[in-house]
């Protein structure tokens, strides 16, 4: 599915959390949970979503702007270190900091104690999904140069004044604010909000005033920053989430990973030859365009049969996965007692590796002769080892 799952945190896993489903910008179905445990509820639809997205309190993160960033990502990850360092005052081995640039190239510096992370991360590992993006709140808001953008809720205010966004909670945000407003440089102000807010140097300053602050505002405010180019995201370095296969994949190894997806469905026959059936079909046919629309967004609509002819078609050279995939699904037929538990395919060598299960060493050889058979290489990587009553290991095969 094409939805965007939008989570806005409490203070702790243990307070309430307000969540949306949104497709291109609005929002289709939105409700609030007891916890963050509460949402299993929610778990089977979160698992299909294009994004998940956490938003956690501005008041439980930093942010630090830098205009003129070094161009080296290592050189402006250092820079931002020095600087955290200097003006948080707390020893940088229990901080976690990230660096992102806007699409002006101008830098965001954001950093949260090691300790919430963590406690959000073990949280979610129950759920059976995780946030791809995690975010604080402030960050999400419109920044630009000369524009002050303030969302002010009965409790708190959000906040981008320039590039610079906070977090502050009544009664310290009501001078502070307008103070930061004050600012000479800002030339527009957007308000969110039913109160009034003071506003120095009016008659020189737009003021644009767009109603409360609802959940409805939040979302699509927040849905439109995760579909922008440059978005903040916390999950950087040693907490970035693996990404989704697909999702990486090139042109040509996009279409190597639907056909190792393919073969990955074959075995899957193979072990489960009783349970083949209509709706098991149906079922098979709705992931197939699932898969087809995440590797191809930009044909979401065109038939993945049609449309892998027509990529095969456009040059580029021959894929070899395609002769490759047909030679071991025809062995694993000729073979009984040869599993596939796992399938991965490297475009740059035109290879698959393949983690089998096999009842002997004896099928183990067999599947090799049958591969060999067919002009296919099969080599061990590692060789194999017994595990209960299967012998378990991995295989490269390619054309030989």
């Amino acid at each position: 599915m094409n939805e965007t799952l939008i989570l806005i945190l409490g203070h702790s896993p243990d307070e309430s959390v307000k969540w949306a489903f949104l497709d291109n910008g609005e929002v289709r179905l939105a409700d609030k949970a007891e916890n963050v445990a509460a949402l299993a509820l929610i778990a089977d639809r979160a698992r299909t979503a294009r994004q998940i997205a956490a938003v956690v309190t501005g008041e439980s993160a930093a942010m630090r702007a830098m205009p003129a960033p070094p161009r080296a990502a290592g050189q402006f990850r250092a820079a931002a270190g020095f600087l955290l360092e200097d003006e948080l005052a707390e020893p940088m081995a229990g901080i976690h900091h990230t660096v992102s640039r806007n699409e002006n190239g101008a830098g965001q510096v954001f950093a949260i104690k090691r300790s919430v992370l963590d406690s959000w991360r073990n949280a979610f590992s129950e759920m059976g999904f995780s946030p791809d993006v995690f975010a604080p709140d402030f960050s999400l808001l419109p920044a630009a140069l000369e524009r002050a953008v303030i969302l002010d809720s009965p409790e708190r205010v959000l906040g981008c004044i320039g590039l610079q966004g906070f977090a502050l909670e009544y009664p310290m945000a009501e001078n502070v604010v307008v103070s930061l407003l004050s600012d000479s440089s800002i030339k527009e102000i957007i308000i969110y909000g039913d109160r009034t807010i003071a506003v120095a140097n009016s008659e020189e300053v737009s003021v644009d005033w767009r109603g409360p602050v609802t959940d409805d505002v939040l979302f699509r405010l927040y849905g439109t920053a995760l579909h922008g180019k440059s978005i903040p995201n916390l999950l950087q370095g040693e907490y970035r989430k693996k990404r989704d296969w697909t999702a990486a994949a090139g042109r040509w190894r996009r279409a190597g990973m639907l056909a190792a997806a393919s073969l990955a469905t074959i075995a899957f026959f193979s072990l489960a030859d009783g349970m083949r059936s209509l709706r098991l079909a149906d079922r098979l046919e709705d992931r197939t365009l699932d898969l087809h629309a995440t590797a191809f967004p930009d044909a979401v609509d065109a038939d993945p049969r049609s449309h892998a002819r027509a990529i095969l078609a456009s040059g580029g050279g021959a894929p070899v996965f395609l002769p490759i995939s047909t030679h071991i699904a025809e062995s694993l037929e000729e073979i009984e007692g040869v599993q596939i538990d796992r399938v991965r395919y490297n475009a740059a060598r035109g290879e698959y590796s393949i983690n089998l299960r096999v009842a002997d060493v004896q099928r183990l050889e067999e599947f090799k002769r049958a591969l060999q058979g067919r002009g296919v290489a099969a080599i061990e990587a590692g060789g194999f080892r017994r595990s209960g009553g299967f012998f378990l290991g991995e295989m490269r095969v390619s054309l030989s």
